[in-house]
């Protein structure tokens, strides 16, 4: 592994990540906010391993629960090379090919020729010309075991040539270990949340 530059491990995040409302969470309390910062913690710690270990200039993960862009999760982490977008911070929204490879989900290796040619690329929207440029793009979802796609994780640019088979086996492998790691953390906010429940009913009724 190199140990340029390129390779040096910057996390930004440009979303919430508290514990905030979303199809799941309705009203967070002090579990889901451990759940979230749990959470926050795979996340940042899977772009840096997604960018480093492949070796790409820029990576990102995004968690969208049920569809809910409002209460996106979403880390990525850049290069040196794309220093100049360190404060981009415009949320995501679903937009042309995020929104559509959660719909369809599958994984896709793309140059940017092919990139730019897929009928879902829309150009970054009313971000282009403020959101990083792209290089090509490998991307996969985030399924839990029972099928339900949770979000996305990719890549871009390469450091060296384009994206090969082998890169595209090692994400789903990483996407993988993301969705065990989210499940047992969703697995432990649940049974803490229902020993509380356990808790509260067993309560004596004060006397009146």
């Amino acid at each position: 592994m190199s140990d340029d530059s390129s390779q040096r491990w910057n996390v930004y995040e440009n979303a919430v990540t508290g514990a905030t409302p979303n199809p799941l969470i309705t009203a967070p309390d002090e579990f889901d906010e451990a759940f979230a910062h749990g959470a926050n913690r795979v996340l940042e710690r899977t772009v840096q391993l997604a960018r480093v270990l492949i070796g790409a200039h820029q990576s990102a993960a995004a968690i969208v629960v049920q569809g809910d862009w409002a209460s996106v999760r979403k880390f990525f982490s850049l290069s040196e090379k794309y220093a100049e977008w360190q404060d981009y911070r415009a949320a995501a929204t679903g937009y042309g090919l995020h929104g559509w490879l959660l719909r369809e989900p599958q994984t896709l290796r793309l140059t940017q020729a092919e990139l730019e040619a897929h009928p879902q690329w829309r150009n970054f929207g009313n971000q282009a010309g403020q959101h990083p440029p792209m290089r090509g793009w490998l991307a996969t979802p985030i399924r839990a075991q029972n099928g339900t796609v949770w979000g996305l994780l990719q890549l871009s640019d390469k450091v060296e040539g384009e994206f090969e088979r082998a890169d595209a086996a090692h994400l789903e492998q990483l996407a993988e270990v993301v969705s065990t790691a989210l499940e047992a953390l969703w697995t432990v906010r649940n049974l803490q949340k229902a020993a509380q429940s356990t808790e509260l009913l067993s309560r004596p009724e004060p006397d009146h």
